[in-house]
């Protein structure tokens, strides 16, 4: 889904590290419900596997732990987003949560949405 005017897109998962990493190698950043951990991974290993992947491709990651939202923010530190982008992601990932919406494993195709 194009992204509206504070350039937040439809929010999908994306689990892979390596796949993250490429999406902040172009300028994309990420909120990780802290829930989507689940009982396989702690938030400590998920960042540390962010890390490695992101080494690999010369993104130098930044990470914004928000303990009381439960929510982790993760940018590309060189193309970092507004201020007022980063507020719009955070404010749909807890309107997903109270919504209890999950999310979509993959961007949905133009196809599938009827373009």
């Amino acid at each position: 889904m194009p992204a509206g005017d504070d350039g937040v897109s439809e929010p999908y998962r994306v689990h892979d590290p390596i796949e993250l990493a490429q999406k902040l190698a172009l300028g994309r950043w990420l909120v990780l419900r802290h829930e989507h951990l689940g009982d396989v991974c702690d938030l400590g290993t998920w960042i540390e596997a962010l890390r490695l992947a992101c080494a690999d491709l010369d993104v130098i990651e930044q990470a914004l732990i928000i303990p009381r939202k439960d929510l982790t923010v993760v940018f590309n530190a060189e193309n970092a987003p507004r201020f007022e982008q980063v507020q719009a992601s955070i404010e749909r990932a807890e309107l997903d949560r109270w919504l209890e919406r999950e999310l979509s494993p993959e961007v949905p195709t133009r196809r599938a949405m009827g373009e």
